[in-house]
């Protein structure tokens, strides 16, 4: 072992720093590795309804997330999801190609930045996290940075 010569405190101090030097890039590591399970296509919910919406595509770059809206859904006459097609009905005009994240970064095991809302055409501080088990995005906006005013929806990856 290298720190053989070495007095008893200066090695057990030393251990110590390479414990949590290793315990700081092992929790980084998973960090990253959560944050990027995020990108992709996700279908988004009608947190009041529960019917599905829309899909969204998140991507990266530079260290920013960025989110657009992809394809609207609706139900046929069977109730079963289709992709909308154009021409879309008037409250849904201009949505499809929105960019649904501002200044969206990684923070810890999350994402932190600002979420537009399409519906109320507001901005709120928004959280993104990720639910390793459900394979499903939380996404929580909110008036105040803490996020104690707000509501979240749970999206689900479209496979």
């Amino acid at each position: 072992m290298i720190f053989v010569f070495l007095p008893h405190k200066i090695q057990l101090i030393m251990t110590k720093k390479l414990l949590f030097l290793l315990f700081f890039v092992a929790t980084a590591s998973f960090s990253q590795a959560q944050v990027s399970k995020m990108l992709g296509q996700w279908n988004t919910f009608d947190d009041k309804t529960g019917e599905m919406r829309s899909c969204v595509n998140i991507t990266e770059k530079d260290g920013t997330y960025y989110c657009e809206i992809i394809k609207l859904y609706e139900k046929d006459t069977n109730g079963q999801y289709k992709v909308m097609q154009p021409p879309y009905p008037k409250d849904c005009e201009g949505v499809v190609g929105t960019q649904l994240f501002k200044e969206m970064k990684v923070n810890g095991d999350h994402l932190k930045g600002k979420v537009y809302d399409p519906e109320s055409l507001k901005t709120y501080f928004g959280k993104i996290t990720y639910k390793d088990k459900t394979d499903e995005l939380v996404l929580r906006g909110s008036l105040d940075k803490a996020g104690l005013l707000g509501r979240s929806q749970t999206w689900k990856r479209n496979k």
